[in-house]
């Protein structure tokens, strides 16, 4: 028998259990190590004590635990006579990892499987349920009660219910996730090798713009100090850049390079030698690995019939927004899933995270805010394209013309950019709910702006790692 220990309960054979309701609901709370679920039967529901107090089955997060809890649903199968559609399965998305394996499994399997957003369960708990006390096993608990309450009344709003996406949404995911794991981890160490720099071989900042570029580093990796660079001519220098890929820069560089380094005042420490050495070779491995990323995105996104993927039904539409790069479609795809699961754009605002909500203190409303809800990943997203958008060298568009209203009007600089990145989600929806491309010239026609036709389409400057810091730092501030 299974861990569910449903002995002594029993199913009203003669309700009408129709698809509007489920026979079961099962709440997952998921962990590193193991996941907790509580199998709950629609009539337990009805009896506050019976629910809150139903057994709950802890089983490990690898393939044996797994398979123990599905071994578990089956019994309960077999038991009543149900099929895996007839099990509500409501679980947190926990940042796709944790909860990737279980979720597979039960998708392929057939479960019906709902998500609820980071922290309602949380909320749920204190708000609507008044519980303080916080365990797996409630936890699991009152996402079971959760999934049965919002069936019985699907217009509360207190609890949303998502659709968790297919097996390839969750790929989406976790993939432009890693992405920008190791975009992170890239910079981070970028940022260490320059603090090398400024002793193994300070004159690299005369001879490029960025010293962080991957063909400085491959330069480096080569002659790690300026010792062994001077023992260089010129035009050995040179061709060095060129093998490496520097070759608009080579005779540029390498001139100032022999020019500067028989003077060099740089040291040559050995263990910071080795260190900035083993920095590069890391920094090299991430970018490949970053590379690699970016042709499963580009796969995910415009299909593949190699690996059997259909080109995505969104990747046209998102991709004809300006300063829109292929991983962060993908990015708003893994977020949004099916964009019909958002009745309002409202809705849809605070799902990805740049609605304004009020600060409220008593009774007074003292200002207006970012919310602390939705998903982080789109929220950085939005602010990147925001940024790349107001940005000078870009060339003028309907979203820089919004901004400059707003300013204009005398909202602070911060703010006017938060409202940014909510008009470029009103246009997301808009575009995806109506299955259009994105017009520039039928939104510059709207806001009365008029545009060039040669500078429409709009570039990503080529220092786009300088405006990811940014938005990964506007991403966690209040800026509405």
């Amino acid at each position: 028998m299974n861990n569910f220990m449903l002995t002594g309960t029993s199913i009203n054979e003669g309700q009408d259990n129709s698809r509007a309701f489920y026979p079961f609901y099962v709440g997952v709370d998921i962990g590193s190590d193991f996941h907790v679920a509580a199998c709950i039967p629609f009539e337990k529901f009805r009896n506050e004590k019976e629910w809150k107090r139903s057994k709950t089955m802890k089983f490990n997060s690898d393939s044996q635990g797994i398979t123990k809890f599905i071994n578990a649903l089956e019994d309960i199968q077999a038991q009543f006579g149900y099929k895996p559609q007839d099990f509500f399965v409501l679980l947190e998305p926990t940042g796709g990892h944790y909860s990737y394996l279980v979720v597979r499994v039960l998708l392929d399997r057939g479960y019906s499987i709902y998500q609820v957003e980071n922290k309602a369960v949380k909320d749920f708990r204190e708000r609507q349920l008044g519980l303080n006390e916080k365990s797996d096993e409630i936890d699991a608990r009152i996402m079971a009660y959760m999934g049965w309450h919002k069936t019985l009344h699907p217009d509360m709003r207190s609890v949303r219910i998502v659709r968790p996406a297919s097996a390839e949404q969750i790929l989406y995911r976790t993939l432009t996730r890693d992405r920008w794991l190791l975009t992170t981890q890239l910079t981070r160490r970028k940022n260490q090798i320059q603090q090398l720099f400024s002793v193994t071989n300070p004159e690299l900042k005369r001879a490029f713009k960025k010293t962080s570029a991957l063909t400085v580093l491959k330069l480096a990796l080569k002659y790690p100090t300026a010792q062994e660079m001077a023992e260089l001519t010129q035009d050995e220098l040179r061709q060095t850049l060129i093998a490496i890929g520097a070759k608009s820069a080579a005779t540029k560089a390498s001139t100032v390079l022999a020019e500067l380094l028989p003077n060099t005042l740089a040291f040559n420490i050995p263990h910071l030698t080795e260190r900035q050495t083993w920095l590069i070779e890391e920094s090299l491995r991430i970018d490949e690995a970053i590379k690699s990323m970016d042709k499963q995105i580009t796969s995910l996104l415009y299909g593949d019939q190699v690996k059997g993927y259909s080109p995505h039904p969104y990747t046209k539409i998102l991709m004809s927004f300006p300063i829109m790069s292929e991983s962060m479609a993908c990015t708003f795809i893994g977020a949004i899933g099916d964009i019909e699961r958002f009745s309002t754009y409202l809705e849809f605002k605070k799902y990805l995270g740049v609605a304004a909500e009020n600060k409220v203190s008593g009774t007074s409303v003292s200002k207006s805010r970012q919310t602390y809800e939705g998903v982080r990943d789109t929220r950085r997203v939005l602010f990147l394209m925001t940024l790349l958008l107001l940005s000078p060298k870009i060339s003028e568009n309907s979203f820089r013309v919004y901004y400059k209203r707003l300013v204009e009007r005398g909202m602070a600089k911060r703010k006017a950019i938060g409202h940014v990145c909510g008009k470029i989600a009103h246009v997301l929806y808009s575009c995806l709910k109506n299955n259009e491309m994105y017009d520039p010239f039928k939104h510059a026609s709207k806001m009365g702006v008029t545009l060039e036709d040669d500078k429409v389409r709009l570039k990503i400057p080529t220092n786009l790692e300088d405006f990811e810091i940014q938005a990964d730092k506007l991403a966690d501030d209040d800026v509405l």
